[in-house]
């Protein structure tokens, strides 16, 4: 294997590990999985966080840093993309530019899940406000990722090659993945129902989405590092 293979391999595989520290920063560790329900009363909310404080700021850590290895993948991600487009790559240079707008929302929602549990001694409404800015945080960035799988898919299913880089149908997923994400936007409007933000179509199917795609994606990926698509012309 080229040193070239072993590069975008290990930058494939950091994208899987930051996709497990981010679900057991939110779930078992912080128990934030499914987010708190926005209809919560506030002194239930800061009494949550009170309770939970230790799992909070831990799983707070894994969260931020969780982000941080996503940008590899991201990268490799990238680096597919500018192979397909060629020397001329308007598409890609895009997607570099909209994932920092997708992703770094992860880290600050891991600062203020660690702010928001920090001091257990401060006022509800300041726990309560600053939850509810880690969780839009969290949830609500549909745009850029809905950006980002258009870039991609647009990419993928323009390479005319006998056999392309990436499959055609990662192509299909990605555009489909970007129009599922985007319930995620209407969360500022409502606390209760399908588009609160722990509701089924502004977070579960977004989750479930999500899941696939980047399980997919990692697949599609390795499976184009090992015949070395990268190298082929």
């Amino acid at each position: 294997m080229t040193t070239k293979s072993t590069t975008m391999k290990l930058c494939t595989y950091m994208g899987a590990l930051a996709g497990t520290m981010m679900f057991v920063g939110i779930w078992p560790v912080a128990h934030m999985f499914p987010p708190l329900a926005p209809s919560m009363p506030v002194a239930e909310v800061a009494d949550y966080y009170r309770s939970h404080q230790t799992g909070i700021l831990a799983g707070a850590i894994l969260i931020a840093s969780s982000s941080v290895l996503f940008f590899p993948f991201l990268a490799a991600v990238a680096t597919f993309m500018k192979k397909i487009e060629g020397p001329v790559s308007p598409l890609t240079w895009a997607f570099v530019m909209v994932v920092a707008y997708g992703f770094v929302t992860l880290f600050f929602a891991g600062l203020i899940f660690t702010a928001a549990a920090y001091r257990s001694d401060r006022p509800d409404a300041v726990i309560g406000a600053l939850s509810d800015i880690a969780f839009l945080l969290f949830v609500m960035p549909a745009v850029p990722a809905f950006v980002q799988n258009l870039l991609t898919g647009f990419v993928i299913l323009g390479d005319r090659r006998p056999q392309p880089i990436l499959p055609r149908w990662l192509g299909y997923m990605n555009l489909w993945t970007g129009v599922l994400l985007l319930p995620g936007l209407a969360i500022g409007l409502f606390k209760t129902g399908p588009f609160a933000w722990n509701g089924v179509l502004a977070f579960w199917l977004p989750a479930v989405v999500f899941g696939i795609w980047f399980n997919l994606m990692i697949f599609a990926m390795l499976a184009a590092i090992k015949r070395d698509a990268l190298g082929a012309d």
